[in-house]
């Protein structure tokens, strides 16, 4: 009987071994699985703005999907670049471009920007999708003047280097056609519509250190902001000449 009993006792002890190894296995696999989860984030956070790289993640087709939305979208570049990249060799600009990537990039994470593309020197932010965002026109004010502030603070030693660059902006708020462009290999998120096509343009017009936006969209800002009127503005793409105003700072 006491042997019949050890028996027995050690089948339970084994079985309580081989439950807690299936449970070891089970966790082990689950915690690959989230490793590998994260890994994949991060990778996609090189390549996508990271509410992009969510949204994908989390398998939310509603990013896929074409819709319209009130939005802010912002249209930055540099004066003089053109200038700059046919007189440097090619390894230093793309060495400038990497630098000046990381310093606005910082700022569109911190004001919580959807970075839509980078292009060359330009580049473009979306706010209130897809991720909703209050205030959005404030928020992207917010961003393009600590942008200007932080370029102005480089200037210096682009200037030593013999690199006369300056930032040039434009801001525009209003309803915008949003989605997914490309085919099955290759898909970019982005913009279609006269609201980018507003903002690119008076991007194209300010002047280094100047940040420009239109009169519907100062109406939402003037509350929180400085801003001097300039003349009124021929815009290629855009029917009527446009009243177009510099933001200078916050209030």
């Amino acid at each position: 009987f006491e042997l019949l009993a050890r028996v027995r006792a050690m089948m339970r002890l084994k079985e309580m071994h081989d439950t807690l190894a299936e449970w070891n296995r089970t966790l082990a696999a689950t915690v690959k699985q989230q490793v590998s989860e994260l890994e994949r984030m991060a990778r996609l956070k090189r390549y996508l703005s990271p509410q992009i790289a969510e949204t994908i993640l989390g398998q939310d087709d509603e990013l896929f999907r074409t819709h319209r939305r009130e939005i802010t979208i912002v249209f930055l570049d540099l004066r003089g670049f053109t200038a700059f990249s046919d007189s440097a060799e090619p390894e230093e600009v793309m060495e400038f471009l990497r630098h000046y990537h990381a310093e606005m990039g910082q700022l569109v994470f911190k004001f919580a920007g959807t970075l839509e593309r980078f292009m060359g020197d330009g580049i473009v932010i979306i706010f209130n999708d897809p991720i909703p965002c209050e205030d959005h026109a404030q928020h992207a004010t917010l961003m393009a003047l600590e942008m200007r502030d932080r370029v102005k603070h480089l200037r210096g030693a682009w200037l030593k280097k013999g690199y006369d660059l300056d930032l040039g902006v434009g801001i525009a708020a209003g309803y915008a056609t949003l989605g997914t462009m490309g085919f099955e290999g290759r898909m970019d998120y982005g913009t279609v519509g006269n609201l980018p096509n507003l903002a690119a343009r008076l991007c194209a017009e300010a002047k280094g250190g100047q940040i420009l936006t239109d009169q519907k969209t100062m109406s939402r800002l003037e509350h929180a902001f400085v801003a001097e009127p300039i003349e009124q503005l021929s815009l290629k793409g855009i029917a009527r000449p446009v009243l177009a105003y510099n933001i200078l700072s916050a209030r």
